[in-house]
This record gives C-alpha cells, structure tokens and sequence, in this order.
C-alpha cells in the first residue's frame, strides 16, 4: 500500500525555473507538519496557536510571531499542543536562489557557507530577539512579493534572500554554535531517514521496537530515546500515526467499509483504530466521510 505522506519530499513549486514557495496553514489535525525532510530551506512564521515542533533532534515551541529554520536535509514535523486554531506561513526555498553565476567574493563569503552546509541557520528566532525585526520584516516581504507577484518580483524576492542571509550571518557570529543547529544533530538524524522510510512502505505490517532498533544498528533504550527526540512520537505512535493518515485517505478515496480499512492499514482493532483516529483526527472516520460528502 503507498502512503501519501511520504518522508522525502520535492517541493512542488510552481514554477521550477523559480524554486520558492510560500504556504499559508491552518492544520486541522493534531499532526500539524507531518514528518518529512527535503532539500529545500525553510522558514516558519508562526501566527497563532500551541504547538510543538521537532527539527532535527530539537524540541521547540513557538510563541505567536517567533521564526523557526529548518536547514536542508533535517526531518521535521509538528503538533498541536491543545484544541486551540493554529496558524502559521512556511517559506520554502531552494539553496540555488541564493547563489549567483556572476558571484563575486563578497557574496560567495555569505552564501557559501549556508549553500555547502557548512553554516546552519539559527532553530529558533525569538519576536523577542534584537536581531528578529530586522529579520522578520524580511520574511514578511518574501511573503508579500510572492503574494502579489507584481512586476519583477522574482528578482526582488532574491535580494530578499540575500539580505536575509546577511542578516543570519551576523546574528550567527554573535551567537556562534549554540545558536545554529550542529553537524552531529544533522547526522544523527541522517540515519534515521532509511529506516523511517521503510516503515512508511510497511506499516501495515506488523512492526516492533526490536526491529526498528536493529535497523539503525541501536539497543531498544537508546532507540527509543533518539526516536522520540526526532519524531516526537514513540515509535508505535508514529506507525499508528502512519496508519490513521492512510485510512484517512482510503475513507475519503474509497468505498471500502470502515472495518475493512482499519484491517487494511495495520490495526486489529476496530474500537482501537476509532479511538486513534479520533484522537489524531479530532473527529470519528464515519465523520470524515460525512465532512467530506461520502458519508
């Protein structure tokens, strides 16, 4: 069964001559980010809302307005803290829109670092912070010019990044590692993304913890910690998880009964599956199909 949540995404961006994306959530789920990793940047604006964040092998949780990066390459996800509306933008570029054919030394001196890895964009940028106006209205301005696409906006949008990274790198200076995410977080998640990609191929099966730990080579105690450091989730969570969001596309794609999708996706527990539906989906799977006109 192919699930529609996969871990490594390419970013569909509209047009792939202009990689840069701006999205505009309002999650109605629990999972409000669902665990993914990508080659792209991004930049979450957080507007409103409770919430928890996992980047990397860090925990975060944002206050209304705060900036959050998420470097190149580190799964992310995110959930809703309690029943409150979340809301936030989630900038999404590629490393290539902030090089230049025609770079000179100046630039590449910025640039270079962030594009080859070798700088890391700060986790977290507090509305409290000296440097967050300078870099917010920035931010704000991406998502203005991309909004509008008035005449040229293409090249504003890149100076835009420019700048930004000249902004990050100063603020980058100041705080030096402890405010950038370090090499040994990015690698120790690196690790993880084969065997979360496999689980997401077979999480109808049934899966254990022994197994998950055997994949990454790790004993059951220390699996489980760094699972849940990353993920947020204990690993049966996260399968669970998996589950509901395949049967949720089933209940919306297809006929099948209710009982016959819960066996489908993994679970052997009619009453079990409703209960972590609804407790992922803030609502029943007979619910879903009504919402949606199928019930």
């Amino acid at each position: 069964m192919t699930n529609p949540y996969l871990i490594k995404q390419d970013v569909p961006h509209r047009d792939p001559g202009f990689p840069f994306n701006v999205f505009h959530i309002f999650p109605p789920d629990k999972e409000i980010l669902h665990l993914h990793w990508h080659d792209d940047w991004e930049i979450i604006y957080f507007i409103r809302g409770n919430a928890t964040f996992y980047i990397g092998s860090e925990t975060v949780k944002p206050e209304p307005g705060d900036l959050l990066f998420v470097n190149k390459g580190l799964i992310h996800t995110g959930f809703a803290d309690d029943d409150d509306p979340i809301e936030y933008y989630a900038v999404v570029f590629h490393p290539s829109l902030a090089g230049s054919s025609m770079a000179d030394a100046y630039h590449m001196q910025i640039t270079n670092p962030y594009i080859s890895g070798k700088s890391f964009f700060p986790l977290r940028l507090p509305a409290h912070d000296e440097y967050y106006p300078a870099v917010a209205a920035i931010v704000r301005q991406l998502i203005d010019e991309y909004r509008q696409k008035d005449t040229g906006f293409q090249l504003a949008i890149r100076s835009m990044l420019h700048l930004l990274l000249v902004r990050l790198s100063r603020l980058h200076r100041l705080q030096g590692p402890s405010g950038a995410v370090s090499h040994n977080d990015a690698e120790q998640t690196e690790k993880f993304k084969e065997l979360i990609a496999y689980v997401e191929q077979h999480y109808p099966e049934k899966l254990t913890v022994q197994q998950a730990a055997g994949i990454v080579n790790l004993s059951e105690y220390h699996f489980c910690r760094t699972f849940k450091k990353i993920t947020g989730k204990t690993f049966v969570e996260y399968v669970n998880l998996l589950r509901i969001n395949a049967a949720e596309q089933l209940l919306l794609h297809s006929n099948d009964p209710v009982t016959e999708i819960a066996f489908n996706v993994g679970f052997g527990s009619v009453n079990y599956f409703s209960q972590m539906f609804r407790q992922y989906k803030r609502h029943s799977p007979s619910q879903c199909r009504k919402r949606h006109g199928r019930g």
